[in-house]
């Protein structure tokens, strides 16, 4: 782990199995202050039940499903990985790059307790995201298209818009949350690691 994990500066580190609730956790809070929508009528309880089901039932599958996304990763460190950030002894963020059974590789998840965005926990999640998959192929991800404050972030870390829809559209109580994609390119990873010479 990074120093700081347990006072000011939030460390992150390979998630492990026992993470798997706060990892949870971290998805409901972030998704339940980010993706209500008034005008597409995606409401804050609609979103409590798509995560958690009327009273919590569907609570304990998710954190079993992390669980074991978690052990596949460590099983097969080639597919996927699980990465934490934590502040002061607390999951406050966390990624998951993963690659598709087709070869595409993808950002997967990316979230931050609103707590803690604007600290630059996010940005360093995503440069370690960014660092799993390597500057040889290209990486996608699929963004809420109402979401200003993600697209503008993933803009802001070289992102361009593909003009496809994501393939990650769910629908909450029948809405279908709209999605953008957009794709990091491996050659202009590469060429803003590739070191200035002194005649450039």
């Amino acid at each position: 782990m990074e120093p700081g994990g347990s006072s000011g500066r939030a460390g992150i580190r390979v998630a492990t199995p026992t993470d798997a609730a706060a990892i949870r956790s971290v998805q409901a809070r972030t998704w339940l202050a980010t993706y209500p929508n008034a005008e597409l009528g995606i409401t804050r309880d609609g979103l409590r039940r798509y995560l958690e089901g009327e009273n919590g039932e569907k609570i304990a599958e998710r954190i079993t499903r992390t669980r074991r996304r978690i052990e596949a990763h460590a099983a097969e460190p080639g597919r996927g990985a699980d990465l934490v950030a934590v502040l002061s002894g607390s999951v406050v963020g966390f990624t998951a790059p993963f690659v598709e059974s087709s070869g595409r590789r993808r950002v997967g998840a990316l979230y931050v307790l609103p707590s803690a965005q604007g600290s630059g926990i996010g940005h360093r999640l995503l440069e370690r995201n960014l660092a799993w998959h390597g500057d040889e192929q290209d990486v996608y991800l699929a963004v809420a298209a109402y979401n200003e404050r993600a697209k503008g972030f993933y803009a802001r870390h070289g992102f361009v818009f593909t003009g496809q829809h994501g393939d990650d559209e769910l629908a909450i109580d029948g809405v279908v949350m709209p999605e953008l994609e957009m794709v990091s390119r491996a050659a202009r990873r590469r060429a803003a690691r590739r070191p200035v010479r002194p005649e450039e």
